[in-house]
């Protein structure tokens, strides 16, 4: 074995040497043809493919023994008689001219360099060499990158995941990827051939693999099986690609995808998901280039849809909401209001311009007495909560002031959550029992008023106007490279 120095030599116009006109010589000179250098070729006599060569111009043929004299103006000498003294003889007289010798047999420890096993795939060129320890290895290893290039240049972005578009919470829990399971898939995604960097995301309501991917047949069906979404209908999940791929993964990054459209903390998870592939080792520069796209895209759309995602006035989008929603209670209007602030006060005096019979709950700051309304503390709560058709909670605690397991009202109510932490716990929820949140309030709102299809669709033009930099990446997934030395 000997230790080497890989280097790419530049031999446009250059004159080389291959001395010997057999199958070595000749796959010399196929590995040269593409350098550019003016290869010549002396031997007594050549192979028909090398014959076939000189007679395009291609090469030049000297059809004699090697002289000293071949080596004149000479970058490269290549040894490749089948005679190892000959070969010896040669590297001799490279070295008193001073040319750089290479000997294609048991000479090579005492030659100048040593050609490494090649693979060139367009512009690209990988070189593997084991220091003349093991051809076999090298030529091994050599067939495995080459299937890895065939691989990488059929490779796109794909998208493979389950949200609340496609299944209820309840049967999106047993598909959730809590950290040790998302590890342990992750290490088996990572040896699916044809998957080249990933990004597992694991959110409440989404389950995505983000990866770049080639058109492997089968790898579909093994990361449906890894991600347990075999288990599941057609319906039951997605598979999106290319610009389509692209074009999700900066909506969800913009909150557009949320269960309430155009929430920022998203953001914040996409960003621990890279930071986790990367620690893991399942993503690299083209994952990280994704989501920088991705998060700079989503800034155009949170810019350009501006106030239309805005809800104003929550107070009065929960009183309209109520509106809609009062063929729940049936006829049904005793309400209690929980909170004494701004929204406390609105929605008490919304709700006794509609007839509702009123209980207002006050948590520190006792409402003033002239107030046409029946008052109570907040610790009295459980008595009077079985009583409620309707209940609206706006006060500022830190846990929920109504817990699971709370007696309701057995004909079933409505409940209303103004809170910011939640005040009502969301397990409350029962078929007799219905909780719209803050959430659901500002989606239904922009539903109602056209302002969420009208930012999904200014949204679909901004990712449309930045396709340019999905072409980018996928230029880069396929092997694309920029000028310059590499």
């Amino acid at each position: 074995m000997k230790r080497t120095f890989p280097i790419n030599v530049l031999l446009e116009g250059r004159r080389v040497l291959v001395a010997g006109g057999g199958k070595v010589g000749q796959r010399k000179v196929e590995l040269l043809l593409d350098s550019g250098a003016e290869i010549l070729v002396v031997a007594p006599v050549v192979t028909e493919e090398l014959a076939s060569l000189a007679r395009q111009g291609r090469v030049l043929l000297r059809t004699a023994p090697f002289q000293p004299s071949d080596l004149e103006g000479a970058a490269l000498c290549f040894a490749c008689s089948d005679d190892r003294k000959v070969n010896h003889g040669i590297l001799q007289a490279a070295r008193e001219a001073k040319v750089l010798c290479c000997c294609a047999d048991g000479n090579w420890p005492d030659g100048d360099f040593v050609t490494p096993a090649i693979i060139r795939s367009d512009d690209l060129t990988l070189a593997v060499s084991t220091g003349g320890k093991s051809c076999r290895l090298a030529r091994f290893v050599k067939d495995n990158l080459r299937r890895h290039i065939e691989a990488v240049s059929a490779t796109d972005l794909v998208i493979m995941g389950t949200s609340h578009e496609c299944l209820s919470a309840e049967e999106r829990q047993p598909f959730q990827l809590p950290p040790e399971e998302r590890k342990r898939v992750g290490e088996m995604i990572r040896k699916v051939w044809g998957v080249q960097e990933f990004i597992l995301l694991n959110t409440c309501n989404r389950i995505e693999l983000i990866a770049a991917v080639s058109q492997e047949e089968g790898a579909d069906a093994l990361l449906r099986r890894l991600l347990r979404f075999d288990r599941l209908p057609s319906g039951g999940y997605y598979v999106k690609r290319g610009y389509e791929a692209f074009a999700h993964f900066c909506s969800v990054t913009a909150g557009m995808d949320s269960q309430t459209p155009g929430e920022f903390h998203v953001v914040a998870q996409v960003k621990d998901a890279l930071a986790e592939a990367e620690a893991e080792g399942w993503a690299g520069a083209v994952m990280h280039e994704l989501a920088d796209a991705a998060f700079h895209v989503s800034k155009d759309i949170r810019h350009a849809i501006g106030a239309l995602l805005d809800v104003q006035e929550i107070e009065d989008v929960a009183l309209h909401f109520l509106d809609h929603a009062a063929r729940i209670l049936n006829g049904r209007r005793r309400a209690l209001v929980i909170g004494t602030g701004v929204l406390g006060t609105g929605v008490l005096k919304g709700l006794q311009a509609r007839g509702y019979v009123c209980t207002w709950v006050y948590h520190r700051n006792r409402p003033d007495a002239s107030v046409d309304v029946r008052v109570i503390q907040l610790d009295d709560l459980p008595s009077v909560l079985p009583e409620a058709d309707l209940v609206v909670s706006a006060v500022d605690v830190k846990e929920p002031v109504v817990r699971a397991g709370s007696p309701m009202n057995p004909e079933g109510a409505l409940l209303i959550d103004l809170g910011m932490p939640r005040n009502l716990d969301p397990a409350l929820a029962s078929p007799s029992v219905v909780i719209a949140d803050l959430d659901v309030l500002k989606h239904w709102y922009r539903t109602r008023n056209g302002s969420l299809g009208r930012a999904m669709a200014i949204c679909r033009s901004v990712l449309d106007e930045h396709r340019e930099i999905y072409d980018r990446i996928r230029s880069s997934l396929q092997g694309g490279r920029a000028n310059g030395q590499s």
